[in-house]
């Protein structure tokens, strides 16, 4: 009875906060990765994320039946939460109301309106209902102007690229209900030709197929095109992870083990087949891959055909990036072993990775340790361990027995709003480790150490306090640096939800490097250079409908007596008119004196996909998207961004270069379920 009043207390008390929030899909994946998305610059896609949290939002979570493993799949929730959610339902029973959220510990109404599109309260002897589901996504863009490697130079040179201007992109998925899923990924780049002898026509094919427990103890068997996480990621991931934040939530990896591919990056993925076993608390996730991939073949080469690099950017817009398609076979095959119970889990495994012709070493000191052949071995071992307010996780990589990568972390939890953690990273010089996606400052982690440490506290209700520091250095030589260096990254912000319709952020970020010093004529010699971003953020939403958003962002670059200046600013106007129509505005207006200034900022764009440019020069930018349902089942999107110069003739530069101040791009998507 005690048990039912609280209920309706908290049902009374926090109802309308609730529902205050928006449910729609993408504002809500945007909201969540607004705070980290300008840290991911480069071979990431957040497709995949999308992907997962829209197929969750189709088969939301039954909270009185989920495990630790399925609540981990949303990424936004700590472990703590994750603790009390299950410790809340061991105590009290099965949740009667999705409004029952409010009385678990530590979950704040924000959190739970993160939650409701992908969680449900239903009984847990209620009979699963055998359901199919289907989609059809097909989206165009393109720019107005028209750059120069689409025009013929003269009447015997040909344009420098192929292919039309338009990229176009089609994905389909078909779930038959929690038994098997079936999914296909067409694609063709701007400036790529659709290839007429290849069917489906398409510079880049990709599908899977996934039967979950095919047998007694198959947990799920993939064939096709899949992505693999294990451990904290130092030997195997090629899935999408965080890095800095502030978030404890992402600090831990959260391996996610075989899963479906679906994205279009054409190298970060497996092709061929894994399984998952399971036996009481063990699992066994063996798994092989082999296809073909870009890469750079050195054309001087008189015996074994060598290779300069591996190509990751997916391009086939030009004859020689043409010569690079599919220029090498790619072998993978391993294994993962864990062990789980609920206060430890331990993970290791083995992977091979192996090309055909062999990665030349190249010249420069910088690359010593850079890898090179055509074969790379790593085995892992990881943990996580569940001590009641303390988790300790990590992880011990060997590559080739030579190299090695370390990563060692802790979060405690300190109550009262406030929980601290602290992570230790190392990789040896030679460490490169091509499968893998660990925690670190830089692309290449070959002689990466530092100390991460991060903290988040409410000292008074309503206001959220956020900061990092990150202290780095580099035993060798990098690109741009030619002497071991040092580094540190801090950062701090301030969240402040005034009430249910507005809420302000301010962020200050600073980054101090070491780089080579170009004003003298030793190459070995460096200097500093810092580089101090802030931000004001504001919305405001006055209804369910209708939503304001005002950022300013300042950034300053110094080095020695050199320092540049840059600023954005932007006007959000977002309408929604129930689940049939939505539309936002935004103005930006932006001065940045170079590219060592330069800003990143998160723009809306269409459902799945992500635009973070980064602000150069000095202009204005309009930005209009429109989403609407004619028809059940059926959603179209439109988007369309307008960019003016200020002090620019020309934008970009070799097949890139516009004639001319003004460049504007435009997209249509449109998606049917059913």
């Amino acid at each position: 009875m005690k048990r039912l009043l609280l209920l309706g207390l908290v049902c009374f008390t926090f109802a309308s906060v609730i529902a205050q929030q928006p449910d729609d899909i993408q504002k809500l994946i945007s909201d969540m990765l607004e705070s980290v998305a300008d840290k991911q610059l480069t071979n990431v896609s957040y497709e995949e994320l999308v992907n997962d949290l829209v197929a969750l939002n189709q088969m939301p979570i039954n909270l009185n039946t989920a495990t630790k493993e399925e609540l981990e799949e949303l990424f936004f929730l700590t472990d703590y939460q994750i603790e009390n959610i299950l410790y809340y339902r061991y105590v009290n029973g099965p949740l009667y109301s999705i409004y029952e959220l409010q009385a678990v510990d530590q979950l704040d109404s924000l959190t739970i309106s993160y939650m409701l599109p992908f969680v449900k309260v239903a009984p847990a002897e209620a009979k699963v209902k055998q359901y199919f589901l289907g989609s059809i996504l097909a989206r165009v863009q393109s720019t107005v102007q028209t750059p120069a490697g689409y025009l013929p130079k003269n009447d015997s040179v040909p344009a420098a690229y192929l292919g039309s201007k338009e990229k176009w992109m089609t994905r389909g998925r078909l779930q038959f209900g929690k038994r098997a899923e079936v999914g296909f990924t067409l694609e063709k780049d701007q400036g790529e030709q659709a290839f007429p002898n290849h069917f489906p026509a398409a510079d880049f094919t990709s599908g899977f197929v996934k039967i979950n427990q095919p047998l007694k103890f198959i947990d799920t068997w993939m064939v096709g095109d899949y992505r693999l996480s294990f451990g904290q990621g130092l030997a195997m991931w090629t899935d999408m992870a965080f890095s800095k934040s502030p978030e404890t939530a992402q600090l831990r990896r959260r391996a996610k083990g075989i899963a479906p591919y679906s994205s279009v990056n054409e190298s970060s993925f497996l092709r061929g087949t894994a399984i998952q076993m399971s036996w009481q608390n063990f699992s066994f996730a063996p798994f092989v891959s082999y296809k073909k991939r870009d890469a750079s073949v050195l054309s001087d080469s008189l015996a074994e055909e060598r290779l300069s690099a591996l190509q990751e950017t997916g391009y086939h817009r030009t004859q020689n990036e043409l010569a690079n398609r599919y220029a090498v076979n790619e072998l993978v095959y391993g294994g993962s072993v864990a062990f789980q119970h609920h206060l430890i889990q331990v993970d290791a495994g083995y992977v091979s990775w192996e090309v055909d012709h062999p990665i030349e070493q190249k010249e420069h000191l910088k690359d010593k340790y850079r890898f090179s052949g055509k074969q790379q071995e790593s085995a892992w071992l990881s943990h996580t361990l569940f001590l009641n307010r303390l988790l300790v996780f990590g992880e011990v990589t060997a590559q080739n027995q030579m190299h090695y990568g370390i990563y060692q972390g802790l979060t405690y939890n300190a109550g009262s709003d406030v929980v601290m953690s602290l992570a230790y990273r190392k990789y040896s010089r030679g460490y490169t480790a091509i499968l893998s996606n660990p925690f670190s400052e830089s692309s290449t982690r070959g002689g990466e150490s530092g100390l991460f440490a991060s903290i988040s506290c409410k000292p008074v209700s309503r206001v959220e306090l956020k900061a990092f520091v990150d202290v780095f250095s580099y035993d060798w030589l990098r690109y741009n640096v030619y002497k071991p260096s040092d580094g540190v990254e801090w950062f701090a912000q301030v969240d402040f939800r005034i009430n249910e319709f507005h809420s302000v952020y301010l962020r200050y970020k600073s980054t101090q490097k070491e780089i080579n010093d170009t004003q003298s004529q030793q190459h070995y010699t460096i200097t500093n250079y810092q580089k101090d971003n802030i931000r004001a953020f504001y919305a405001f939403s006055p209804d369910d409908k209708w939503r304001f958003q005002t950022q300013l962002e300042h950034a300053v670059y110094e080095k020695q007596e050199q320092t540049s200046r840059g600023w954005t600013a932007f006007q959000d106007i977002r309408y929604k008119a129930g689940k049939q129509l939505s539309a936002s505005l935004r103005y930006i207006v932006f001065d940045i004196d170079d590219y060592n200034s330069r800003i990143y900022s998160y723009e809306p764009d269409v459902l799945y996909a992500f635009t973070i440019p980064a602000y150069l020069h000095k202009g204005t930018r309009l930005i209009g998207n429109i989403s609407f349902s004619p028809l059940p089942g059926l959603r179209i999107w439109g988007r369309l961004a307008h960019t003016t110069y200020a002090n620019q003739q020309e934008i970009g530069t070799g097949n890139q270069l516009i004639k001319g101040n003004k460049l504007t791009e435009w997209k249509l998507q449109l998606q049917y379920r059913f």
